[in-house]
């Protein structure tokens, strides 16, 4: 009898020590809930960090393009009689803003043999159609040294003529939706969208010389499809430098 009555006892300790079916179903159901909100707070966190980082390369990106823009416009050269030393802003004919930009400047250029040193190039800025990506550029540089070569980089080393240097062409950003340039007419003081000192002007008039200041507006799209505009205004401290007269 004592005997059953221990069995019972420990039986029913047994049966007290673990889980029905309806509490392991809550356990699951609630511990799903939990990891449910955990990982979508994570998820979202996640999210804003890559977007961040995103939004904080491309800001960087455009300022950079904008302010190296700027900085090579500050260094244009005025006109002079003689010479093949332009200043020409053409606007775009597309629907987005795809302004072009060329000028002089002094530049540096790496040559073969470790050589460098500076001299006159032709700048210019332009976009380029992304042809995986419509609607969108790709901002090409080109610079073409002017500057004739130095002595000793007017033969190779077999001592035959050296072939002039080549144009130097690359792309500074993609993503971008936009180029504008205006330019400010010292004259009458207003913006104009085009500007040319190539023209050909009549005897006795004032040949065209380089514009005030110059608008600078980059636009890049993110990955959203949003827009973003990067500008400056940039003033043209070599403007006011008179042209060489002719002899």
């Amino acid at each position: 009898m004592s005997c059953s009555i221990l069995f019972a006892t420990r039986r029913s300790e047994t049966s007290r020590a673990g889980f029905t079916l309806l509490e392991v179903l809550v356990a699951t159901a609630i511990l799903g809930i939990v990891l449910t909100t955990v990982y979508g707070v994570l998820s979202r966190a996640i999210i804003a960090k890559n977007h961040s980082e995103e939004r904080a390369e491309l800001y960087a990106a455009g300022r950079e393009a904008a302010l190296r823009i700027a900085d090579e416009l500050e260094g244009a050269l005025p006109p002079t009689a003689g010479n093949n030393v332009v200043f020409v802003g053409a606007p775009g004919s597309g629907a987005a803003p795809a302004d072009s930009v060329q000028f002089v400047a002094v530049v540096r250029r790496e040559f073969p043999g470790a050589q460098s040193r500076g001299g006159r190039a032709l700048v210019s800025y332009s976009l380029d159609p992304v042809q995986s990506t419509p609607g969108l550029f790709a901002l090409r540089r080109q610079e073409q040294l002017l500057t004739e070569p130095a002595p000793d980089e007017t033969t190779d080393d077999s001592g035959m003529p050296a072939p002039p240097p080549m144009p130097l062409a690359a792309y500074v950003l993609d993503q971008v939706a936009g180029l504008r340039f205006r330019y400010l007419d010292p004259q009458s003081g207003g913006w104009v969208d085009h500007w040319d000192t190539a023209v050909q002007v009549a005897p006795g008039d004032v040949p065209p010389t380089l514009p005030g200041a110059v608008d600078v507006r980059l636009f890049l799209a993110d990955a959203d499809g949003g827009i973003h505009d990067f500008g400056t205004i940039v003033d043209l401290p070599l403007m006011a430098l008179a042209p060489t007269p002719r002899r």
